[in-house]
């Protein structure tokens, strides 16, 4: 393979790379700006909890926002769809 041929591949491959992790990036979300429901529902599950950040994410057009929790001296992603359905709960051991 030509030198040419490598470089016009390895600049393809960088470039799909790129893209592909922008599609899994979610978008900040001031916590004062979550959808009312998002917000309910994390604070029914952890009462004592302190929302630190979220994100939207979208995929396949299906939207869900994720929410970092700080609660009993752990932190979790809460995983929440825009009507307040919990779809997942996982410790954050970052």
């Amino acid at each position: 393979m030509s030198l040419r041929k490598f470089l016009a591949r390895a600049a393809g491959l960088t470039l799909a790379l790129s893209l592909s992790a922008s599609l899994w990036a979610g978008e900040k979300v001031p916590l004062d700006q979550l959808p009312e429901p998002v917000t309910k529902a994390v604070k029914e599950r952890f009462p004592k909890g302190e929302l630190l950040k979220a994100e939207k994410e979208t995929k396949d057009g299906k939207v869900k926002y994720e929410v970092k929790v700080s609660d009993g001296g752990k932190k979790y992603e809460v995983d929440v769809s825009p009507d307040g359905a919990i779809l997942e709960v996982e410790e954050d051991n970052d």
